[in-house]
């Protein structure tokens, strides 16, 4: 089923930080996940962006952390681990190439699954 949501109109607005931006990413955080997903699986895309994000996802499960610990009070631990993460992923889609991110975001809210 196709999403009822348009991921590729939300991402021509995400730079505009708002309430609705907001609200709006929670919306479409299966498609972002689907998103990096599909990035890290293309060949098409440099295998130094996908080291990144992999070292990311290791370093936001790693017990021991290097900056602010994980056992901080009220989950404060996890907000350098969240900005490492966001870092990545971010990096992914800026600095993939254009027609191969647009390529996944139009499958995506066609409701396509990945060509193999």
């Amino acid at each position: 089923m196709p999403n009822p949501f348009r991921f590729s109109r939300f991402l021509d607005y995400a730079g505009q930080f708002s309430l609705t931006t907001v609200v709006n990413f929670i919306v479409h955080l299966p498609n972002f996940i689907r998103l990096f997903s599909r990035l890290l699986n293309d060949k098409r895309v440099p295998i130094h962006l996908k080291l990144i994000c992999w070292a990311s996802i290791v370093y936001f499960f790693f017990p021991f952390d290097f900056i602010i610990p994980d056992l901080a009070r009220l989950g404060l631990g996890y907000i350098d681990d969240m900005v490492f993460l966001f870092y990545a992923f971010n990096k992914l889609v800026k600095e993939s190439p254009p027609d191969v991110v647009r390529e996944h975001v139009e499958q995506i809210s066609r409701g396509e699954r990945p060509v193999e």
